[in-house]
């Protein structure tokens, strides 16, 4: 009886051995597992640096000057916005580009141009500036916007441009910046864009969401206010930027959101400040997953009402990936400052902050 409960003891405890061993091997190659990669680098940088990250910003001049460039090298800002004033030539501008990539030494760099085409064109000396998008809804064929954003985009990226920032999403804009003033025509003619861009591989950018065609004001100088009530925004307004996200990879596109105030959706905040927006109705309804951005902080509607340092950090704690600031070097530095010290301090809690880090490092991966 002893033997043969030793026997039995004995092919239980080989049993548990066998079992473990299996198990302990398995703990080994999750150990083992490679982390992710654009995880492993976010955690490597400086508060600064991160802080860089989250930026799109202007330079001064046709060529970075040394103050640009040490600020460049030491924040590693996100990306770089261009415009008349710093691109002379189709040869002057593949240079200013090479350079400002080659100042970015460990992300690649985002190089944006507003090229939507008609008034809101760059280069037009060298480049030909597509039509405006009115012109293009004109035509009733939204294969012409799939074929002006292809051609754009080639042209833009032979200059060493990897950011356009079009189409336009909104209804009935003045200035001819709209494809029309219905949202099933305007929902068709960007989705051509968007395919247009797509296969050029070129990352687009709608704006300006929730879309600004009721807005009456510029926001460039003070603040606008559009007093549409909630159904009708997300039945209108939304809908072009809504279509688009159910048709296309959201990887493909960013979306920038305007600084006009709908007191539908938040009574007190302009959209691109607004956590209603971003998070709540972008993020959270729409399930967008791409790149958030906002419209350049510079602008009146933000400036004349808060300080560059809050700016940054209100836009990115309410859901921002990208803050822009096209113009004036110190407010660049303050926005800078004012994220760098609240990613420190813990204003802008560390998930929020890895978030929108990922996001923008994984569009530039696939650029």
């Amino acid at each position: 009886m002893k033997k043969l409960i030793l026997c039995l003891l004995g092919i239980v405890l080989l049993g548990t051995v066998t079992v473990l061993r299996p198990m302990r091997e398995q703990e080994k190659i999750v150990q083992k597992a490679p982390q992710d990669p654009i995880l492993e680098k976010i955690r490597a940088m400086t508060p600064a640096q991160k802080a860089g990250q989250l930026m799109l910003v202007g330079m001064e001049g046709t060529e970075p000057g040394k103050a640009f460039t040490k600020e460049m090298q030491e924040n590693q800002y996100g990306g770089v916005i261009l415009f008349d004033s710093n691109l002379v030539s189709a040869e002057q501008t593949k240079q200013l580009t090479g350079k400002l990539q080659s100042l970015s030494r460990e992300n690649r760099l985002l190089i944006g141009v507003d090229e939507e085409g008609g008034q809101v064109a760059r280069m037009k000396g060298f480049v030909e500036p597509p039509p405006s998008e009115a012109a293009i809804g004109r035509t009733g064929d939204p294969q012409q916007a799939q074929q002006w954003a292809e051609k754009t985009a080639g042209r833009l990226k032979a200059l060493g441009f990897n950011l356009n920032l079009a189409p336009v999403a909104d209804i009935g804009s003045a200035n001819e910046r709209s494809y029309s003033r219905s949202a099933a025509a305007v929902s068709r003619f960007v989705e051509g864009a968007l395919a247009g861009y797509r296969k050029a591989h070129l990352l687009a950018c709608l704006k300006h969401f929730p879309g600004l065609g009721k807005g009456k004001a510029d926001t460039h100088v003070d603040e606008v206010t559009v007093d549409t009530d909630r159904d009708t925004l997300l039945q209108e307004d939304v809908k072009p930027f809504q279509d688009a996200m159910n048709q296309f990879p959201q990887e493909t596109f960013a979306v920038m959101v305007t600084h006009v105030r709908y007191p539908a959706l938040d009574a007190e905040n302009p959209a691109s400040l607004s956590k209603a927006v971003m998070t709540d109705l972008l993020r959270d309804r729409l399930q967008y997953r791409g790149i958030v951005m906002t419209d350049d902080l510079g602008m009146g509607a933000v400036s004349k009402h808060v300080t560059m340092e809050q700016a940054g950090v209100q836009a990115v704690k309410a859901g921002a990936d990208l803050v822009m600031i096209c113009h004036n070097p110190e407010w660049i530095r303050e926005v800078h400052q004012g994220l760098t010290k609240a990613i420190e301090d813990g204003t802008l809690p560390e998930k929020r902050v890895e978030e929108a880090l990922y996001r923008v490092l994984e569009a530039k991966r696939e650029l």
